[in-house]
């Protein structure tokens, strides 16, 4: 059965069996695969056999797919080739019938796909939507809660002015 041998910079590592031809992977529970790392965004690839071959596509992780530092949006999986998802080395382990001679003990995942986004540096200045909330000065409701306090007055004393009539 084909796995994902993994190790987080904090040095754990553990094993992840594909058992079926299309499987989620990310850091959330939902996932067929479970990768636990700050750095594996939660729906972060999706890993695929198409008869042939073992496909991993990224499903635009924050942190990114990478060979050789190099960021990727889908990779070939090749017994023993090496990948990278967010901070955390991973290595694809193939089928048993593979032949482990033939095969080199760490070669390179190969590139499916080189274009798109994934294919330019990313200027994480541009995001917005994360970090703490920017409190913006000048913008204060006194005036409108004390518009609010003086309707009600009004309303008061025109309820009293036309009781005072009948």
């Amino acid at each position: 059965m084909p796995s994902i041998q993994f190790t987080t910079p904090s040095g754990s590592s553990g094993l992840l069996e594909i058992s079926a031809e299309r499987m989620s992977l990310g850091r959330a529970d939902d996932n067929q695969l479970v990768l636990a790392d700050d750095s594996v965004s939660s729906h972060h690839g999706e890993v695929s056999f198409d008869g042939a071959t073992w496909i991993f596509s990224d499903l635009g992780s924050t942190n990114g797919t990478k060979i050789n530092g190099a960021r990727v949006e889908a990779l070939q999986l090749e017994h023993g080739g090496s990948f990278t998802l967010g901070d955390v080395e991973c290595v694809f382990i193939g089928d048993e019938e593979a032949p482990a001679a033939a095969a080199p003990a760490r070669a390179a995942s190969r590139t499916v796909s080189s274009g798109g986004y994934a294919a330019v540096a990313y200027d994480r200045s541009l995001r917005t939507g994360f970090g703490p909330k920017k409190v913006v000065k000048g913008s204060s409701s006194a005036g409108l809660i004390a518009l609010g306090f003086l309707g009600l007055l009004a309303c008061g004393a025109a309820f009293y002015f036309a009781s005072q009539l009948a």
